[in-house]
């Protein structure tokens, strides 16, 4: 719209801060210190904020990228990254709702745990379309967070038996001699948003449920009835184990407490399975006394938005 003065009035979302909305949100994530936990780590910087002056809205993608960081004052001991997950929020402002998604890091620049000096790191990222008149994008640090299983306390699968155990992205040893130590290294996020939504990306939402810890090799035992929620726009869910031999059921469940399917998963990979109706509730439970220890438990799940 234009005003007799001739200056175009702002009225969708991108109108006012075009400057940040193709990129100038760029944040350096820190990884979480200390042991595993079932609280995640908080980043409250925004690297994405726009408000519209109306709630009329538009069809607004979001694209999210992660990279390492080269070795230097931000990043002095380069080790392994990730994992990392966006979060964005949308609506009108006064009402609105959010999506977590997992943001892949980009391709290594480097070795397998140290990236190289001197060297642009590659991005990874994805695209996410969503509907909306206001926009939040935030980036966490997940490497120390294992997903707490549903009930009081809150609780990760670990701490149920009491076992030993670390983050997706916690340091690969636990001991004196720093050779052996390496932690997980910061990470830099960027987002850019724009309106179009013929995207190709396939999104997903990782949840880590037992990261066995590296240093004492020592597996979990895989607890009977263990239930987790469901991230919001879930579609499909793949069950991530190591090691593929232990064999698991998965129960789909609603929110008042109906068992609605339950599909069995053999020794080998997961297959896919979709998310359907009222599923809001994920549960696993060995099928085999003997054959019940995993050091790596984890759903991933395909986003659908």
């Amino acid at each position: 719209m234009i005003g007799r003065s001739g200056n175009r009035e702002p009225k969708h979302l991108l109108d006012i801060d075009a400057e940040q909305n193709i990129g100038n949100g760029i944040q350096a994530l820190q990884p979480q210190a200390g042991g595993a936990t079932v609280v995640p780590q908080t980043n409250p910087e925004r690297i994405l904020m726009l408000s519209g002056p109306s709630s009329a809205g538009q069809t607004t993608s979001v694209a999210l990228t992660a990279s390492r960081i080269v070795p230097g004052p931000n990043n002095p001991s380069p080790g392994f990254p990730g994992p990392i997950t966006g979060v964005i929020e949308f609506g009108n402002g006064g009402q609105f709702t959010k999506v977590e998604v997992d943001i892949p890091i980009g391709p290594f620049a480097g070795t397998l745990k140290t990236a190289a000096p001197a060297t642009e790191p590659q991005d990874g990222g994805v695209i996410i379309t969503v509907p909306t008149g206001m926009l939040r994008v935030y980036a966490r640090y997940d490497n120390q967070f294992i997903q707490p299983l549903m009930g009081l306390p809150i609780q990760s699968l670990a701490q149920v038996a009491s076992a030993a155990f670390i983050g997706p992205g916690g340091p690969v040893a636990q001991d004196p001699n720093p050779a052996h130590n390496i932690p997980a290294e910061p990470v830099q996020v960027k987002a850019m948003a724009a309106y179009f939504s013929r995207h190709t990306s396939r999104v997903y939402k990782t949840q880590y449920l037992f990261v066995g810890s590296r240093s004492t090799g020592i597996p979990q035992t895989v607890q009977p009835d263990g239930f987790w929620c469901i991230p919001a726009f879930a579609r499909a869910v793949k069950i991530l184990r190591f090691p593929t031999t232990v064999p698991v059921n998965v129960t789909l469940w609603d929110n008042m407490g109906h068992q609605l399917e339950t599909i069995a998963i053999p020794s080998g990979p997961s297959p896919i399975i979709p998310v359907t109706g009222t599923e809001t509730i994920l549960g696993i439970s060995p099928s085999d006394p003997l054959n019940n220890q995993v050091s790596l438990l984890a759903a991933c799940y395909e986003i659908g938005i």
